[in-house]
């Protein structure tokens, strides 16, 4: 039998089946905004009970470095209610879109942005966000620094759909797979007031923002049976 493989076989086969298994590394695309031209991004709100609104605007000095994207959070009063209101902003970046149905299934995401506090104002929450067949999946995220008027970097690697979910009620993930519709990246900054509590306007800043896709690895299944099939008389 070891003959008969040696003598059907030709020599590049191994490198044939070496070439192949090597195939699934994954490849990548990456969006990213450092100068937040009015033009490029789009902000859609979604509240909770009385929410708020967002006002977002174009800062042409004093990023990280040069222009950056600021976000205020003007929150509803709650004042008297017997629940808090909540304001979330998703901001989309214009060309910033992939869809797995026909460039490829996702394997995981790359999040980085720079963020600012403002003085006299609280801290945001922040984080990537996208939205697929209309629906905003907000992902993992902190708050703006608790330090005023210093800019900090935030990243989070290898994010999954399941660390996504929609601001409705129930657990709502993202289709990355290769049936999923086009998606939509950008970012997010959310607001609470406590229960019962007052409104007002919460301020912060976004640099440096970035989205890295990496595809998901398709799964080979070579054998040296099938490389032996191919080269057989």
């Amino acid at each position: 039998m070891s003959s008969r493989f040696h003598t059907s076989v030709p020599r590049f086969a191994l490198a044939f089946m070496l070439v192949v298994l090597g195939a699934g590394a994954a490849a990548a695309a990456t969006f990213s905004d450092t100068q937040f031209v009015p033009a490029d991004w789009t902000t859609t709100v979604e509240v909770l009970n009385l929410g708020g609104t967002v006002t977002p605007s174009q800062v042409a000095t004093g990023g990280n470095t040069g222009a950056f994207r600021r976000i205020n959070n003007n929150l509803a009063s709650a004042a008297g209610q017997g629940f808090s209101n909540t304001v979330m902003g998703f901001h989309a970046k214009a060309g910033a879109t992939w869809n797995p149905s026909t460039q490829g299934a996702i394997g995981s995401l790359d999040y980085a942005e720079d963020a600012f506090r403002f003085s006299g104002s609280g801290v945001q929450a922040n984080g990537i966000a996208l939205r697929q067949g209309g629906v905003i999946f907000y992902g993992p995220s902190s708050v703006t620094p608790s330090t005023v008027g210093v800019w900090q970097g935030y990243s989070w690697l290898g994010i999954l759909p399941t660390q996504f979910d929609a601001l409705a009620a129930g657990v709502q993930n993202p289709d990355f797979s290769a049936t999923g519709g086009l998606i939509e990246f950008g970012f997010f900054r959310g607001n609470s007031t406590s229960v019962g509590g007052g409104g007002g306007t919460v301020s912060g800043g976004i640099d440096n923002w970035q989205v890295t896709v990496g595809l998901a690895t398709p799964t080979h299944v070579t054998t040296w049976g099938r490389v032996k099939a191919m080269y057989r008389p």
